[in-house]
């Protein structure tokens, strides 16, 4: 009589990650380390990495299984379709070498091209495979037919998708409807540790300085819109010429950091510091000096803003934010509750905003609770247990 076959330990699923990327500060690294480190409770899970993660998924989790591929998704994706299939096709033949992992489902965590590789191995295991959906790389594979057609395969055969937000998901039932037809299809939240690394008093307690401190975090690219936030920060200026502009990110690339000089130079800013990548003492430190949190996230070319795990962080310290409506931010900054919303490319409404926190102390107090309570409930261990739940609805459990 042959042997029952064995999907995990005890009642959990054992099922395989495709883990996008795990070196650095990218939003991959922190959603990839606060999903599966929650998921833990729920699941036995098994990584699929890169070989130039492989180091960091020992460091990261030591005690999981682990298994590599040449890539699984890179830092970025341009060139012609010719040199990104050169870049993938040694992954899929080493996805397609796997030996039989004993998973009950596959899942990709990042669309294409780690989607693409995670469908490979879902059939070579015959098992279910799904998919999360973050934002820029849901959708971009429009821009190149011979991979879009291969990224609609993938759609069609997947037995779920789960966007990180509502942005993310009204962007691929747009591109992609015919392929989701039959698929399901449900938003799951991102989490965050904010709430737990921060100490609650930092937004109970907070004292607002005299002059409007306005902060940003992100990479300093177009696509974070720095060149509306500054001169939404004139607007501000105009009203409180004592107001400052903090912001921290990796320093942009010589041309758009011309542009934004250039910005600077002609509306006359003054106290406004660009301060490039900080340790985490001096963001702490940044936060608790800060009165308002700005980042008018645009949408370039494709380039989305799926989530915005940083505005939680902004929230967990009681910062009201001002952001653009877009992508997935809604989901994040409640309008009128923990922040203002604004069209991205409308600095004088984004101004207006802030004039408007700056001179109602109590306003700011309000919003700055309500994003703190937005950070305690957007967890890693809620994003668990709504990915758990749709697993056991895929898994009959």
């Amino acid at each position: 009589m042959p042997m029952k076959r064995s999907y995990g330990s005890g009642s959990k699923p054992r099922i395989a990650y495709l883990i996008p990327y795990l070196r650095g500060f990218r939003g991959w690294v922190t959603f990839v380390d606060g999903a599966i480190r929650s998921l833990q409770k729920y699941v036995e899970p098994v990584l699929i990495v890169s070989r130039a993660d492989r180091a960091a998924a020992a460091k990261k989790f030591p005690h999981l299984e682990r298994h590599v591929l040449p890539t699984v998704q890179a830092e970025e994706w341009s060139g012609t379709t010719l040199s990104m299939l050169r870049r993938m096709i040694p992954s899929l033949w080493a996805a397609h070498g796997i030996p039989d992992l004993r998973v009950r489902l596959v899942h990709s965590m990042e669309m294409f091209p780690a989607g693409w590789a995670g469908d490979l191995l879902a059939r070579t295991q015959k098992a279910p495979h799904v998919l999360t959906a973050h934002g820029t790389y849901a959708v971009l594979w429009d821009k190149w037919p011979t991979l879009n057609r291969f990224y609609r395969g993938v759609l069609r055969r997947a037995t779920a998708v789960f966007p990180v937000s509502h942005g993310t998901e009204a962007k691929l039932w747009a591109s992609y409807g015919a392929e989701l037809s039959k698929v399901s299809v449900r938003t799951i939240l991102n989490g965050s540790r904010a709430a737990e690394l921060v100490p609650p008093g930092a937004a109970r307690d907070r004292e607002r300085p005299e002059a409007p401190v306005v902060f940003s975090v992100g990479m300093v690219k177009p696509r974070k819109g720095y060149h509306v936030n500054l001169k939404a920060f004139a607007v501000l200026q105009k009203r409180f010429p004592n107001a400052v502009y903090r912001a921290v990110g990796r320093p942009p690339e010589e041309r758009y950091w011309t542009h934004l000089k250039s910005i600077i130079h002609r509306e006359k800013l003054r106290g406004v510091r660009f301060l490039g990548t900080v340790d985490p003492a001096q963001l702490d430190r940044l936060y608790h000096e800060a009165s308002i949190f700005l980042l008018l996230s645009q949408e370039v070319d494709r380039h989305f803003e799926g989530f915005g795990l940083v505005f939680l962080e902004a929230g967990a310290y009681g910062l009201p934010c001002v952001a653009s409506r877009s992508g997935g931010i809604p989901d994040v900054v409640i309008d009128g509750e923990t922040g203002f919303l604004v069209c991205p490319a409308d600095a004088e409404a984004a101004g207006q905003a802030m004039i408007r926190l700056a001179e109602d102390p109590d306003l700011s107090r309000r919003m700055g609770l309500a994003g703190r309570r937005r950070a305690e409930h957007l967890t890693w261990e809620h994003y668990a247990e709504e990915q758990w739940e749709a697993y056991a609805r895929l898994l009959g459990y």
